[in-house]
């Protein structure tokens, strides 16, 4: 005799077989409904995609030199605006995966004027590269009286209403300025060759690529300074990947005059550099600017057009101390303000302090920033009134000898963040972060105030 509780069971699996075997019917007919009535297109499949949004009508084309923006009713001579790919690939993704799971029943008593067909929310008509794919419009009119589908058309199955979660139209309802690459050059930073950066008062620098390695040929007091190529390419990554707010899409809107600072690429092979222009006032809370990739011209924030502008010294190495850290071994730190000595060496165990064995921590961490260490200006050959020496700083080897030497100067003149610094016997005094100087300040023990 069946134990209840097996037969129970054995009913409760029936029933979860069967609940398991009608949603696998329900969706193999939502994927027969869909197949053939509904595009599924890659982008390389893709010519063009004509779309009408409200009153936007524009056309995603696949051109020779990419994929570009051409808007309704422009001259057939202005150039179109570069389009994002990643943003067109988004919407044939959303088109593949939202196809169509019902169909309006025949006797739901809707007639035609309730689709909105004639006036679409959107309407997309797609053209594939290869002649053996048909041209397909898809066409989404309004809601349904619940408000949580909206009817829809395939031209691959013109005898049929489809419906559609209301929730898709957000991804097809776009302005055309949702599709432009507002990046303002496309250029990788391997590619460039020469660099050239003009201002108001003519050539500002020029440096030329030899392998991959950079070097000024101008200005003069820099010729032959080496750069490393991933300086370059830092600068070449931020002119890219800032996008420009407004884009121009009419000639009309240019502005005439000339520019306040142009900066040319060279790629290899090309006749002619890549060239981004910006416009005074540079100060103002939007910047005109044309370039290459966008000729009709653009606006950018102030902050985002100066940060394109960089001096020289800014695209030179900057580095101001070399030493080798394995070297090493001890270091003497003397302060001029309160005539103050510390001598530390390093063991096994870490640093401490010579006279009295107290360990020190941190002495490695100031090593490293040290020679992270980068000048924030021009150096200069001298300084005067009222810069004032502060503090001495020895790298000793392990038999005591200095291996490298550093002097720090305080002046009103600079930013409050910044101080001089001295290496060596060098007569250059560079303008650098005053974090360093206050670092090594702190390892002097605190002097007690005497007794009144």
């Amino acid at each position: 005799m069946t134990n209840p509780a097996t037969r129970l069971g054995l009913l409760l699996l029936l029933v979860l077989l069967m609940a398991l075997g009608i949603g696998y019917f329900l969706y193999q007919q939502e994927q027969r409904l869909a197949l053939g009535v509904w595009p599924e297109y890659g982008i390389d499949a893709v010519q063009s995609i004509e779309l009408v949004a409200g009153k936007e009508r524009y056309t995603l084309q696949r051109e020779p030199t990419g994929w570009v923006v051409r808007l309704e009713g422009a001259d057939a001579d202005t150039v179109p605006v570069p389009a994002d790919v990643s943003r067109i690939e988004a919407l044939l993704a959303a088109i593949a995966h939202n196809r169509p799971r019902q169909t309006l029943d025949q006797d739901s008593g809707v007639d035609n004027t309730q689709l909105g067909f004639d006036k679409p929310a959107v309407q997309l008509l797609l053209k594939p590269t290869s002649a053996d794919d048909p041209t397909v419009r898809l066409t989404l009119g309004h809601e349904t009286p619940t408000g949580a589908a909206i009817y829809a058309h395939s031209s691959l199955a013109p005898e049929t209403v489809f419906l559609l979660d209301a929730s898709v139209l957000h991804h097809f309802d776009k302005p055309a300025e949702y599709y432009f690459d507002a990046r303002l050059l496309d250029v990788k930073g391997e590619d460039v060759q020469r660099l050239t950066l003009y201002g108001g008062q003519g050539l500002q620098w020029d440096m030329d690529r030899k392998d991959d390695l950079f070097t000024f040929s101008e200005p003069a007091s820099m010729r032959g300074t080496t750069l490393t190529a991933s300086e370059v390419r830092l600068y070449v990554h931020n002119l890219t990947s800032i996008t420009a707010d407004v884009i121009m899409t009419k000639p009309d809107r240019q502005v005439v005059g000339k520019a306040a600072c142009i900066i040319e690429m060279l790629l290899p092979k090309a006749t002619e550099p890549l060239r981004l222009e910006l416009f005074a006032p540079l100060d103002a809370d939007q910047v005109y600017g044309r370039s290459t990739r966008h000729p009709n011209g653009f606006l950018i924030d102030k902050d985002k057009a100066k940060s394109l502008i960089r001096q020289a010294y800014d695209m030179q190495w900057r580095g101001v101390v070399n030493f080798d850290s394995t070297k090493v071994e001890g270091a003497r730190i003397f302060s001029v303000a309160s005539n103050q000595t510390l001598q530390v060496d390093k063991n096994p165990t870490g640093w401490e302090e010579r006279d009295t064995g107290r360990k020190m921590s941190g002495i490695d961490m100031t090593l490293w920033r040290l020679k992270e260490l980068r000048f924030e200006a021009e150096p200069v050959p001298r300084l005067g009134y009222p810069a004032t020496q502060r503090l001495e700083l020895d790298l000793l080897t392990k038999d005591g000898k200095v291996l490298s030497n550093f002097t720090f100067f305080t002046d009103p003149r600079l930013p409050a963040d910044q101080c001089w610094l001295k290496v060596g016997s060098e007569e250059m005094f560079y303008p650098v972060s005053n974090q360093l100087l206050e670092d090594v300040q702190g390892y002097l023990p605190v002097r007690q105030s005497k007794a009144p």
